[in-house]
């Protein structure tokens, strides 16, 4: 297992550019890095110009020279069962997003599954399964062409409220396991954020060994159990020797991936160098336990 970091912990474009944001996580000690083409998907970006393909180009060929490998990648978050334009636009950018993972060599695109409002019911529920189905199995003929993976993320439902629904498909183990089970595909795996997990009070050693060789990428990151924070391990309340534990029961594979902007991007820029360094210490120190 290796360890990374989301880029994100860096994302301040007016300032610090994605070239840079890579250097200087390897200036710390990362030679893994996860790209987040949410991040990019602002008016001005260099991801939704014509000339996106040549600035991942440019990337990777920053990265190669410095030994420095995409282990992973987040692609854009929204709601993709709007069918407004922007949802559309994005879903255009879902796609790009699979192709660039490709270009930058990132096997993993970890996206978040949707949900409508219903009754939450039997039938309900058969339909939220079915329509992720059908929208992420559209995205699949892309994956195959880029050669990569999409790595379905368990969701927390903190957010419910204000998108006017009581609860969140696939927060919970076990339908995200039936939703990734009914694609049939080695194209398609599980995310596992540490944090979601957290605020849904579940038992993450038992959800990790659910997952079992379905698990292909992972956010780590740590939070009181009441709202998503991004923070770095041992600053929450997450008990960490029962998910490093598990991730040790399950032989992981995938690389172990901080995403812990909330720590490091308020920081002024001549302390985050630093911030970024003590993140990889520790790192370092949670891998020696698995």
């Amino acid at each position: 297992m290796d360890l990374s970091t989301s880029l994100n912990v860096l994302y301040d474009p007016s300032r610090v550019t994605q070239l840079q944001a890579m250097e200087r996580c390897v200036a710390a000690g990362f030679r893994h890095l996860d790209f987040n083409f949410t991040d990019w998907t602002h008016q001005g970006s260099p991801f939704i110009g014509e000339g996106w393909r040549e600035w991942l180009h440019e990337i990777r060929r920053r990265a190669d020279e410095l030994g420095v490998s995409f282990s992973q990648s987040h692609g854009p978050i929204f709601a993709k069962f709007v069918g407004d334009e922007r949802c559309c636009w994005l879903t255009e950018m879902s796609h790009r997003s699979i192709e660039g993972a490709g270009i930058i060599g990132a096997p993993w695109v970890v996206f978040e599954p949707e949900s409508y409002p219903g009754a939450w019911d039997a039938a309900h529920l058969a339909g939220l399964k079915q329509r992720n189905l059908d929208w992420f199995g559209a995205l699949l003929p892309t994956a195959d062409r880029a050669g990569v993976g999409l790595a379905l993320e368990n969701i927390n439902e903190g957010y419910a409220e204000s998108r006017g629904m009581r609860r969140l498909y696939c927060a919970g183990t076990a339908e995200l396991i039936d939703l990734v089970d009914g694609f049939r595909s080695s194209r398609v795996g599980i995310c596992w954020d540490t944090g979601h997990a957290h605020i849904q009070r579940l038992d993450q050693g038992a959800a990790i060994r659910a997952l079992g060789d379905r698990l292909k990428a992972v956010h780590i990151q740590d939070n009181d159990g009441r709202s998503d924070q991004h923070l770095l391990p041992y600053t929450g309340t997450i008990q960490w020797p029962v998910v490093l534990e598990a991730l040790r029961a399950i032989h992981y594979g995938g690389d172990f991936t901080f995403e812990v902007a909330s720590a490091i991007r308020p920081l002024p820029d001549p302390l985050r160098d630093g911030a970024v360094r003590r993140t990889y210490e520790l790192g370092r120190y949670m891998l020696e336990m698995v």
